[in-house]
């Protein structure tokens, strides 16, 4: 379950590295950015689920299937809280004028007959 904040949050973080078969000279930590609800922060670090469940918590409390991070504060570059809002991933833009697949003339569904095709 989320935390009462419910913020969306964008934060850039510095991240370990894992290498194998490289030169180990020439790794270095990256700087990796992720997107999420910020479900809890103290001082020492916070906790950002981009996945969860939608539905109320069970009576064990908290989502067994939720995934995120847990980021040490001294590795966080910027924390962005982002506007309230919902997010509806199945919304369509409408189209802008002049956005076809095909000219109207050429569509298959519109009623004019090709050249040298005899009129009923």
């Amino acid at each position: 379950m989320l935390g009462d904040s419910k913020k969306l949050v964008c934060v850039r973080y510095v991240d370990h590295v894992l290498y194998n078969r490289a030169i180990a000279e020439a790794m270095k930590p990256q700087i990796r950015k992720a997107v999420g609800w910020l479900v809890y922060e103290c001082d020492q670090y916070i906790t950002l689920a981009w996945d969860h469940d939608d539905e109320a918590p069970t009576l064990h409390g908290g989502d067994a299937k939720a995934s995120g991070l847990v980021l040490l504060r001294t590795n966080i570059l910027e924390l962005r809280k982002l506007l309230n809002f919902e997010l509806n991933l199945n919304v369509k833009p409408p189209k802008q004028e002049g956005e076809y697949a095909f000219r109207p003339t050429e569509r298959k569904t519109h009623s004019h007959k090709s050249k040298g095709e005899k009129q009923p």
